[in-house]
């Protein structure tokens, strides 16, 4: 072996180790099993001609979960910023959960058989979180509605 073909695995090893620690630092705190959960969502009543209120939940760590992210705020009746600072899953029941900055739960959002999530039964009005609307006006389908 020469030493021009010494050098490149040399020096592959040396710009590998420099960037590793670099992709490390970005591997989620999420669970992989949540990662899905990640992203824009809006939360809406059954009537859906009624305001929304759209939300980002993030990967970024915080004591109760991860961070919410409101794009602007919400309309009455869904909760203010900050009384949804992150959110979580309980692994009890599968609910999502909506928390203060004191970790107090502000919304438990249930699985409903269509595969959105919506408040428990006696909650009035009903709040749905939803995936967000596409430009085109279509969303907050699941894949069996879109046949796939």
């Amino acid at each position: 072996m020469t030493f021009q073909h010494a050098i490149g695995p040399v020096l592959l090893a040396i710009v590998l180790g420099a960037v590793a620690p670099a992709v490390a630092q970005e591997i989620s705190s999420v669970p992989e099993h949540l990662l899905g959960m990640v992203g824009d969502w809006r939360l809406e009543q059954e009537d859906q001609t009624l305001p929304t209120c759209g939300l980002v939940f993030t990967e970024d760590q915080t004591a109760a979960g991860w961070a919410v992210t409101l794009p602007e705020p919400c309309p009455v009746p869904f909760p203010s910023g900050e009384a949804m600072a992150s959110w979580n899953i309980d692994d009890t029941d599968g609910s999502v959960l909506l928390l203060d900055a004191s970790s107090g739960i502000t919304l438990r959002l249930f699985e409903s058989e269509d595969g959105f999530y919506v408040t428990g039964d006696g909650i009035v009005p009903a709040i749905y979180l939803m995936p967000p609307w596409d430009d085109e006006g279509t969303g907050g389908e699941t894949g069996e509605d879109l046949g796939e």
